[in-house]
């Protein structure tokens, strides 16, 4: 048996384990707490920022002559301002989604090559002030995979090399492939990062730790974002500096698929984004339905307009549509009771349904995922966003594998 005196150092030693234990619970706690209130005041600060030139050129265009040169670039801030905000919420929305679990990836069978080359074309404005050097195999890399999602982590790790690097800096890409996973490497030559904020980085609101004037903008939501997405489909992303002013290497490991082959020279990817699409938008604000319509006839697509539910669905057993992008709420019949409608016809079960409209909380996407919807589309979206949107998702085949027929 043990001595009294052995039992109370033993006492002792689980108390001071304890105390230990809570000071470092409380430690965490604190920084948790200082980092999302800096946060916040970040959030605030960033919302903030494009509101004074939309404003600005809301007057400007008051003012100006229809079409003319002044009225052009008031109409190019508020674009790329929007723009900005919407990516803002996006940001905001997905590492919700992602913390909750309500993120439903859309997989398909894709050539990461060719996903990877269309991305850092799609971020060449990001990168327009670096040297941006492109090292893709010429065979395909094959995964199985959401594109939206992995061009979205893509991207995020452009913007923030983009961001980090200086005036005539070098971003480099890479994508290799090894016997079980493909490996894509995004490096900079530039701020590099420090050990302590290297073991954080991909923690949400490490970027708060930054105060405001030497921030370079943004939430520090994009990193957190990569691990998230790429963590969905059963991959790893790792980071790796030498120090401050040294650079940053970003690196993300996703597993092959191996089923199949795709035929040479040709890309999933470009066959469904060389497709026209036919496109029926219900939404009953006249402004915002006619806004679509133009977006989507620019890029040649044929577009017809409903402004009710019950409106729509008889256009589209008039006008045989592949996409619907329908709005949620929508009065008498909404958006969810469409999407049911659609699902529950014969000759409309297996059109295409996205969702439009606003920024709606995880619970409403959820909902609406339910009810028939795969996508959602919040507004205001560029004619870029949508078409990506479009592009990455195949026309729905007949019931015999064909092309639906025309009427």
């Amino acid at each position: 048996m043990r001595t009294i005196l052995e039992q109370a150092t033993e006492a002792v030693t689980q108390h001071k384990q304890a105390e230990e234990a809570l000071r470092e619970a409380n430690l965490q706690l604190a920084d948790t707490v200082r980092r999302k209130n800096e946060f916040l005041g970040q959030l605030s600060h960033e919302l903030r920022n494009p509101l004074t030139p939309i404003r600005s050129s809301t007057y400007i265009l008051e003012k100006a002559t229809p079409g003319g040169e002044q009225a052009r670039r008031a109409l190019k801030v508020i674009d790329r301002q929007t723009g900005h905000l919407a990516r803002l919420i996006d940001d905001l929305l997905d590492i919700t989604r992602i913390s909750r679990g309500k993120i439903r990836l859309q997989r398909t069978r894709l050539d990461l090559v060719e996903l990877v080359r269309r991305t850092v074309e799609d971020h060449r404005a990001f990168l327009d002030r670096q040297e941006v050097v492109l090292a893709l195999p010429n065979d395909a890399i094959l995964i199985d995979g959401d594109p939206t999602r992995l061009a979205q982590a893509i991207g995020n790790l452009l913007i923030n090399a983009a961001k980090f690097t200086p005036k005539d800096g070098k971003v480099s890409v890479s994508l290799a492939r090894t016997q079980d996973c493909a490996v894509l490497e995004v490096a900079d030559t530039g701020l590099g990062i420090d050990p302590d904020t290297l073991g954080k980085l991909f923690e949400p609101f490490a970027q708060a730790a930054r105060s405001i004037e030497s921030s370079r903008g943004g939430l520090g939501l994009g990193l957190p974002l990569v691990k998230g997405m790429v963590e969905l489909h059963g991959g790893e992303v790792s980071a790796h500096s030498d120090g401050p002013e040294k650079g940053a290497r970003f690196t993300i490991k996703l597993p092959l698929d191996e089923k199949g082959a795709l035929a040479p020279g040709s890309s999933q990817l470009e066959e469904v984004g060389a497709a026209k699409r036919r496109v029926l938008v219900i939404e009953d604000n006249v402004d915002a339905a006619a806004n679509l319509r133009e977006a989507l006839e620019s890029a040649d697509h044929e577009v017809e307009v409903a402004l009710s539910g019950a409106e729509g669905l008889e256009k589209a057993r008039q006008f045989d549509p592949d996409f619907v992008l329908c709005a949620l709420a929508l009065p008498g019949m909404d958006g969810y009771a469409v999407a049911r409608a659609f699902r529950s016809d014969e000759q409309l079960k297996d059109v295409h349904l996205v969702s439009i409209g606003g920024c709606p909380v995880p619970e409403d996407v959820l909902r609406a995922s339910g009810a028939g919807f795969e996508r959602h589309l919040s507004e205001p979206s560029s004619a870029g966003k949508i078409e990506e949107l479009l592009s990455n998702m195949t026309p729905p085949p007949s019931a015999g594998g064909k092309t639906r027929s025309r009427r």
